[in-house]
């Protein structure tokens, strides 16, 4: 082989290696300031509480749920110059959010659940996208009723979650591992949920496309999408016989009692774009837990199991009127 051949081969071989790198990788997204996306969010949760109990307690619903559905738009904002030139910063509201709210108190027919629809009203909520994949400096988000703020909540965790996910998804097939606490209040100290994360495999991307109820529609625009699956396990570091958290222990209480939980997310993720496309979780948790005065006394017993069903899917083109009848 001659001297030029040789150079050539061997630009064709190191070529050939960069672009299978780079086609191995998720790209950063490029959030272009005024640009506005849509996201369909479902949240739907459900609890179930059983108490014992040596005084008199007021009478409390024993089971409640929650089906949250809307549109959220997600607007781009400026970089501003008190924060970090690499976040990200974004104007959300819901276009509409439908909530059925029911609760149950023992001993009553599942048909006296009461139903409600809080309409969305058109308020925003900001935030900023660090680029170590976390949400902060939330504005606005404490005027939206409690199932709105859950359904934000749910499409922050996702978007960041994917966000986070593509700096770590090096190539198909990695796997790593992480671990962060429960913030959540709880009677239960030292929660903390150890997750395992793979990037399994590649699929075509597909969005939604909410005309006469949401259907999902591949879409060019964002190629193909990296699949990634995380698993979690919520794990007690504190002790079974004294779990109390610090604010407890400020009013005079002292828990005992053991908590656990699973959950599993699916993320895609545009391999073009960086951009999640669609998010879906199922999670269970379960908690049996004793609260009683510091002197033992005045003791309330508490089982609790809990699950939620949610997704976060990328809207491509909205209906005529964004406002369907409930």
């Amino acid at each position: 082989m001659s001297p030029r051949r040789f150079i050539c081969a061997i630009l064709v071989l190191v070529v050939t290696a960069t672009l299978s790198r780079a086609q191995n990788t998720i790209p950063a997204p490029s959030w272009k300031p005024g640009s506005v996306f849509y996201y369909s969010v479902h949240l739907k949760t459900s609890r179930d509480i059983k108490t014992k109990s040596s005084v008199a307690l007021p009478e409390v619903p024993n089971e409640a749920k929650i089906d949250v559905s809307g549109i959220l738009q997600v607007e781009v904002l400026p970089g501003d110059p008190a924060v970090a030139s690499a976040a990200a910063r974004f104007h959300t509201r819901f276009l509409y959010l439908l909530s059925d709210i029911g609760a149950l108190q023992s001993g009553k027919k599942p048909d006296q659940f009461n139903i409600e629809r809080a309409p969305a009203d058109n308020k925003y909520v900001d935030c900023v996208l660090q680029p170590g994949g976390q949400i902060s400096q939330i504005a606005g988000l404490d005027q939206l009723a409690a199932e709105q703020q859950g359904a934000w909540r749910e499409w922050a965790t996702q978007f960041s979650e994917a966000y986070l996910a593509g700096i770590q998804a090096h190539k198909r097939g990695a796997k790593w591992d992480s671990d962060q606490p429960e913030t959540s209040p709880s009677p239960i100290a030292q929660l903390r949920w150890k997750r395992k994360s793979q990037y399994v495999h590649d699929q075509l991307c597909v969005a939604a496309m909410p005309d006469a109820g949401i259907q999902q529609v591949r879409s060019a625009a964002f190629g193909s999408c990296a699949v990634i699956l995380t698993t979690a396990s919520l794990v007690q570091e504190s002790s079974q016989q004294d779990s109390t958290p610090e604010d407890y222990k400020l009013r005079g209480l002292r828990t005992r009692g053991t908590a656990k939980g699973t959950n599993e997310t699916i993320l895609y993720i545009s391999r073009k774009t960086g951009q999640l496309i669609r998010a879906t979780q199922n999670a269970k948790q379960q908690m049996d837990v004793q609260i009683a005065l510091a002197d033992g006394s005045s003791q309330v017993h508490y089982s609790i199991s809990a699950d939620a069903n949610a997704s976060v899917e990328l809207v491509t083109e909205l209906p005529f009127n964004p406002h369907p009848n409930p």
